[in-house]
């Protein structure tokens, strides 16, 4: 207990840092309603459409567009600083999100849908990538830094998955339109917020040289995104396979309270990782954790009541957390110099990106196939992904310059 007290007290450090408190409060504002679009979203558009699978294609079609509009808006960040392109981006957010809302409720087709969520999902303010390009600022030593980005993964990581119970409540309450509308809301005033803050005015990114390719000219940054996509696209089918099993066992709203035992896990499996140092390489460690992932997905097809798979979901949790902020640490070996905001963007664009295809090929599975089959592919998912990180371990080493 002494040891971990003493690792939880560096959070205590960095966060005492002069002009940290405010940044990481917009971000946790920010961060939060990422998680809840998911769920959202999916029910919204199986209520318009009445199909999962159609849901699905709603809800990638945001994941996918999101996913390039933070390599974008990252890239910009980098250029022109953080509060020129949050303040735009928030703004148009906002009313591309109701623009949706609008189109479901009028039970539009199912493009025009996915039409108006990629709108939404390309304009969502790329709060936790600025966050994470100021703390190289607000830090001072390289043991800061490294809680620093831990923080950031786990503010990130934990809001997407408590984010569901949220979902779960405005939807039970008022429906999954007004659960859109409240997440673009929050979504919008954290990138406002942050974007107030005298850190993110200040913050300028550093001179740099990059292909059209931005940081996936180095062969570390393809590697590692390579990995996290396959990360993503095993949480993707999970996030849609849980709410479908909860409909099986009476409704898909409460699938937001099953998920939610994920992100219990995920917290105290982030705290403790984030906590104390590891033996190891940070890519043995990456391939260990997606091995280990892949188990607890896996063991998700066992599942014969809410309990049990809340039970399992808080199991498989516990790595979800620590696999991102392996994967942010190892930012700092592969990406190319000046390219702080881009690089993480592109890193969260990886995982974002697999799990929007992840929600699709999951509501395919529930739809036409079972539950059962769909988190024994999501298993599977995350242990190539395992594969693919140790195979690829020596490229995860390689500094951000080369090819």
């Amino acid at each position: 207990m002494r040891g971990l007290s003493r690792g939880l007290r560096r959070y205590g450090t960095v966060l005492s840092l002069p002009g940290a408190r405010g940044p990481v409060a917009a971000s946790v504002l920010g961060s939060l309603p990422i998680g809840m679009f998911g769920l959202a979203i999916l029910l919204l558009g199986r209520e318009a459409t009445g199909s999962f699978a159609q849901a699905g294609r709603i809800a990638g079609a945001f994941g996918l567009a999101n996913a390039f509009g933070a390599v974008i808006q990252g890239r910009l960040m980098d250029r022109v600083g953080q509060t020129r392109v949050l303040r735009p981006a928030a703004a148009v957010h906002l009313v591309a999100v109701a623009a949706l809302v609008a189109v479901a409720e009028n039970r539009s087709s199912t493009p025009l849908m996915a039409l108006a969520a990629a709108a939404g999902g390309f304009s969502l303010p790329q709060v936790p990538a600025a966050m994470r390009s100021l703390w190289g600022d607000l830090t001072q030593t390289a043991p800061q830094r490294q809680t620093a980005y831990a923080l950031v993964s786990i503010v990130f990581e934990v809001s997407v998955m408590t984010a569901p119970v949220l979902v779960a409540a405005l939807t039970a309450l008022a429906g999954p339109g007004v659960a859109v509308l409240v997440a673009a809301a929050l979504c919008s005033a954290g990138g406002f917020a942050f974007a107030a803050t005298a850190g993110s005015k200040r913050w300028r990114g550093e001179r740099h040289d990059v292909s059209w390719l931005g940081p996936l000219a180095a062969v570390g940054m393809r590697a590692l995104v390579a990995v996290l996509l396959v990360f993503g696209l095993a949480v993707g089918v999970v996030q849609v396979a849980v709410p479908a099993f909860a409909d099986e066992h009476g409704s898909a709203a409460t699938g937001g309270l099953l998920l939610a035992a994920l992100s219990v896990g995920n917290l105290t499996g982030g705290l403790i990782y984030g906590a104390r140092t590891w033996p190891g390489t940070p890519a043995r460690r990456l391939a260990l954790l997606l091995a280990l992932l892949g188990a607890g997905f896996a063991l998700l097809a066992t599942a014969d009541a809410s309990l049990v798979l809340a039970a399992q979901l808080a199991l498989a949790g516990l790595v979800l957390a620590p696999a991102t902020v392996v994967g942010s640490t190892l930012l700092d070996t592969v990406a190319p110099p000046g390219t702080a905001t881009e690089s993480f963007a592109v890193l969260v664009m990886g995982i974002v990106a697999g799990s929007a295809a992840g929600n699709a090929l999951g509501g395919a599975l529930v739809d036409e196939t079972s539950y059962e089959l769909a988190t024994l592919t999501a298993g599977a998912l995350a242990a190539a992904g395992a594969v693919v990180a140790y195979a690829r371990r020596r490229s995860l080493t390689v500094s951000g310059t080369g090819l």
